[in-house]
């Protein structure tokens, strides 16, 4: 059995004595062939194209490859974690797994990945990575992932509803007060964001602060204070959904495309599905307060320790090769976060992907810590506490700074 930290152990004992069962991981493997060494892929792809997609590029590896098979298995997302946790304890993970790009160093931390670092250095995709997405696969500045697929938020807008109200995308904090106002008539909200009581709030919550000086481990600052009073007061005003709290992403791209909200926070992966509805929607950047910032969301590849890293890694580079992995991106609603991207017709010639793609050089990661989850969490308590109404944005982000601190006292060793 491999090395399991104690903290990771006891999480395990506590996962086995709570947990009331994980739904059964849907596997897509096929038999391996003569003597080629099975590399076992966990991924947590929620659609059913998607999810045949990319087994057309695993059969299409298997085919060119003389020494590994590689076979695939599907989780569900909201059980994944929990799998890995368990299955780490029953020496049972497989070579490669997806996982969102903030909790990659958690899992680093906790001894699950394989320190890749030598192994991926000379890779030419390694070197165009953008160092900010390239950052979210580290660990104590060693590489135990690469990135598969990325994205970043912006603005998406109705166009006809801009247009009749005479609003332009907004640009900065004020425009954006102004034109959520303009936009509110007839059942319909200026503004909506997630804020639900998941990293999705988080997720759309840090461009705003960092755009406005924040610091993310300084929620209770000017910064922190002047976003979520601003939201607040959107709320209050009637411009902005109290029902955000409870909206994920996915609801919020709903009510969007049910004409129910004007402008929205959301990053590419709606494209097809907007697309597909007939929808006539425009992209701008984030409005933003002293800085322009957007904040990198997406999936990395990671190989599990003490695992085969020889043909887990084969396969990764083959998949990450820029060429491929702009297809597949392109297929799911992502960009490659790397310098080639910038440069991509397919990306730079679209009038939905020119706005995302120029932000590129504006978006930061989330930070890299193991200290994350925890400091996830308290923000989503800050913006849960004031949208609802229940408590001020000062009472707010003053329980949420203690938190954080507490977060960053436990971890500051790891």
């Amino acid at each position: 059995m491999k090395k399991i930290s104690t903290f990771l152990l006891i999480i395990v004992i506590m996962i086995f004595t709570i947990l009331t069962g994980c739904e059964k991981p849907k596997s897509t493997e096929k038999a391996t062939s003569g003597s080629k060494q099975e590399i076992k892929i966990w991924h947590y792809f929620g659609t059913e194209s998607i999810q045949k997609k990319f087994q057309e590029y695993v059969d299409k590896y298997n085919a060119q490859s003389k020494t590994a098979h590689v076979t695939v298995t599907v989780l569900p997302f909201s059980d994944f974690k929990k799998q890995l946790t368990i299955s780490a304890a029953s020496d049972s993970l497989p070579d490669i797994v997806l996982i969102d790009n903030c909790d990659n160093v958690a899992y680093s931390a906790m001894g699950m990945f394989e320190d890749i670092t030598d192994v991926v250095k000379d890779w030419k995709t390694t070197k165009s990575y953008f160092p900010q997405i390239l950052e979210t696969g580290k660990y104590k500045g060693k590489i135990y992932a690469l990135p598969v697929e990325s994205n970043n938020l912006q603005l998406i807008y109705h166009k006809d509803m801009l247009e009749a109200a005479g609003v332009k995308p907004p640009t900065n904090f004020e425009e954006l007060k102004a034109a959520a106002k303009a936009l509110t008539k007839d059942g319909v909200y200026g503004f909506a964001m997630s804020a639900v009581a998941s990293e999705e709030a988080t997720y759309q919550f840090l461009p705003f602060f960092w755009s406005a000086g924040g610091e993310t481990m300084k929620i209770d600052s000017n910064a922190g204070k002047k976003v979520l009073t601003m939201f607040t007061d959107m709320v209050k005003d009637g411009v902005m959904p109290k029902e955000s709290i409870s909206w994920s992403q996915g609801e919020l791209s709903t009510q969007f495309a049910n004409r129910k909200v004007a402008m929205e926070v959301m990053g590419p992966w709606r494209f097809t599905d907007y697309k597909t509805k007939g929808i006539d929607f425009g992209v701008s950047k984030i409005p933003s307060d002293v800085t322009t910032a957007s904040v990198y969301g997406g999936e990395n590849l990671a190989i599990v320790k003490n695992k085969n890293v020889k043909e887990a890694a084969k396969f990764m580079k083959w998949f990450l090769d820029y060429d491929r992995n702009s297809e597949w991106n392109l297929y799911t609603d992502e960009f490659v976060a790397s310098q080639s991207t910038l440069q991509d017709p397919k990306y730079t010639q679209d009038e939905h992907w020119k706005p995302f793609v120029e932000m590129i050089p504006h978006t930061r990661a989330r930070d890299v810590t193991p200290a994350y989850p925890e400091v996830s969490v308290a923000y989503q308590q800050a913006i849960q506490g004031a949208l609802s109404l229940q408590k001020t944005p000062e009472e707010a982000l003053k329980e949420a700074q203690q938190m954080i601190d507490e977060a960053l006292a436990k971890n500051k060793d790891k």
